[in-house]
C-alpha cells in the first residue's frame, strides 16, 4: 500500500489545470462568507464568489442579494433582473425571493410611480425593509405595500408627495409584523376628515420617527393607541405642533421610552419648554433633544428622578437659537458628580454651544469626562465615556 505523503507529493505536483477538484461542504462555504461584512464596498466581492462554482455560486448569491444598494448608474439593470416583465405570471425572475432590504433612498428621478408599485409587488413576499424614494413613491404604491406583510422597517421620510393619513393608515393595518416606522415629513390630516376616532398602529412597533405635517391634533387624537412595545420616538421638523402637544405625548408613552429625540425646528416651543422630561421619562438610556427647548433647570435635583438611567446625552443648538439658549457644562458635572444622573456616560454636544470657547469650559468639560470615568470604573454599563463638544448639527 502506498505513503499517503508520497501520494500527496505526487498529486501537488501535478499541474493545477490536471489536479481533480476537491469540493467543499456548503457548511464550509457559508462559514467562509461569514467573515465578509454585509457592505457596499464587498458588493464586488459577493459578485466574484457567484462566478466561481455552482456551491459558491448558490451560497453567496444570497449575500449579493440580501441587501442590494441601489444607485443611479445601476438601478435599470436590476429592475431589469428582478423584473424582467411587467406581468410576475409570464417571467419570473428566483432572485426577487431574495431581496429582504430595499433601499430606494438615492434614487430622485431614476424610478417612476408605476416602477416602485411594480418592484414592491415583486418583493412582497420577503421585503423585510423598505426605504422610499423621494419622487416616484405615490398612492398607487400603498396597494403593493399593503402586501409586504413581512416588513419590519418602514422609511418613508424622504417622500416629497402629499400623503393622505386616512390612506397610509389603511395601509400600516396590514403590516403586523412592523417594528420600526419612518412618517413621511409630507404627512397631512386629510382636509375632509370628519372621524375623530385614533388610528390602529401596527401592534409591533418599537420605534416611531415623526416629522414634517404632524399637527396637535394628530398628537392628541392619534398617539394614545401606540403600542406597549413602543421604546423609540423621535420628533423633528415638526414647526406646527406646540409645547402642550409635546408634554402630553410624554405623559403618555413616557414611561415606557428609552430612546427619545426631540430637536429643531419647532418654532412653537421655547427654552425651558421640556425641563421636565426627566421626570416624565424614568427608564430613557438615550437622550437627544435641540438645547432651544431646554434650561440648565432641567438636570438639577427637582426635575430627575432617583436612580435615572440616562447613559447617552446629544445636545444640539439650532441655528437661530436666542441667546437665551445655555448649557454650560459644568451643570452636566453637577449632575453627574451628586450622583443624579450617575450612569450618564457619553455626552455628545452642538459646537453652537461654545464649550470649546473658553480656558473655563474646556476645563469643565474635562472635569465631566473624568468623572464619568471614574463612574464606569465603578459602575460599568458598557458605554464608553466621551465628552465631543464640537458635534455638527443636521
Amino acid at each position: 500500500m502506498g505513503s499517503p505523503v508520497l501520494a500527496t507529493e505526487e498529486l501537488l505536483s501535478q499541474p493545477s489545470s490536471k489536479r481533480p477538484e476537491i469540493p467543499l461542504p456548503p457548511e464550509i462555504i457559508a462559514q467562509i462568507l461569514s467573515y465578509i461584512p454585509l457592505r457596499q464596498t464587498n458588493q464586488p466581492t459577493f459578485w466574484a464568489c457567484t462566478l466561481t462554482s455552482r456551491p459558491w455560486y448558490r451560497a453567496s448569491i444570497t449575500l449579493l442579494y440580501h441587501r442590494p444598494y441601489i444607485t443611479p448608474n445601476n438601478f435599470t439593470l436590476f429592475v431589469r433582473t428582478i423584473c424582467p416583465s411587467k406581468n410576475a405570471h409570464i417571467k419570473h425572475t428566483p432572485l426577487s425571493p431574495l431581496v429582504h432590504r430595499l433601499d430606494m433612498g438615492s434614487l430622485v428621478h431614476n424610478s417612476s410611480k408605476s416602477l416602485t408599485a411594480r418592484l414592491l409587488g415583486r418583493l412582497k413576499g420577503n421585503i423585510q425593509q423598505f426605504v422610499a424614494p423621494q419622487a416616484s413613491f405615490a398612492i398607487n404604491s400603498f396597494a403593493a405595500l399593503g402586501k409586504c406583510t413581512e416588513m419590519r422597517l418602514l422609511d418613508l421620510s424622504l417622500i416629497s408627495a402629499s400623503i393622505s393619513n386616512k390612506i397610509l393608515f389603511q395601509t400600516l393595518s396590514h403590516l403586523r409584523e412592523l417594528e420600526t416606522l419612518f412618517f413621511p415629513r409630507s404627512s397631512a390630516l386629510d382636509q375632509l376628515e370628519t372621524d375623530t376616532a385614533p388610528y390602529v398602529w401596527p401592534p409591533k412597533l418599537g420605534a416611531l420617527h415623526l416629522a414634517g405635517g404632524i399637527t396637535d391634533r394628530f398628537l392628541w387624537t392619534h398617539m394614545a393607541t401606540l403600542p406597549d412595545t413602543l421604546r423609540t420616538l423621535s420628533i423633528q421638523h415638526c414647526s406646527q405642533i406646540h409645547q402642550h402637544s409635546v408634554v402630553h405625548v410624554l405623559e403618555l408613552l413616557g414611561r415606557r421610552l428609552t430612546h427619545l429625540t426631540i430637536r429643531h425646528p419647532m418654532n412653537h416651543l421655547s427654552t425651558s419648554s421640556l425641563d421636565g422630561l426627566l421626570l416624565l421619562c424614568p427608564s430613557l438610556l438615550a437622550l437627544r433633544i435641540s438645547a432651544d427647548f431646554i434650561s440648565p433647570l432641567l438636570f438639577t435635583a427637582g426635575n430627575i428622578p432617583d436612580g435615572h438611567p440616562l447613559r447617552i446625552l446629544d445636545l444640539e443648538c439650532s441655528p437661530d437659537a436666542n441667546a437665551d439658549v445655555d448649557m454650560p457644562p459644568n451643570v452636566l458635572y453637577e449632575a453627574v458628580e451628586a450622583g443624579w444622573l450617575s450612569d450618564l456616560r457619553s455626552v455628545r454636544v452642538s459646537v453652537r454651544l461654545a464649550w470649546g470657547a473658553s480656558e473655563k469650559t474646556r476645563r469643565d468639560a474635562s472635569d465631566l469626562l473624568e468623572v464619568m470615568e471614574e463612574g464606569e470604573m465603578e459602575r460599568p454599563n458598557g458605554v464608553p465615556a466621551e465628552v465631543l463638544w464640537s458635534m455638527p448639527d443636521t
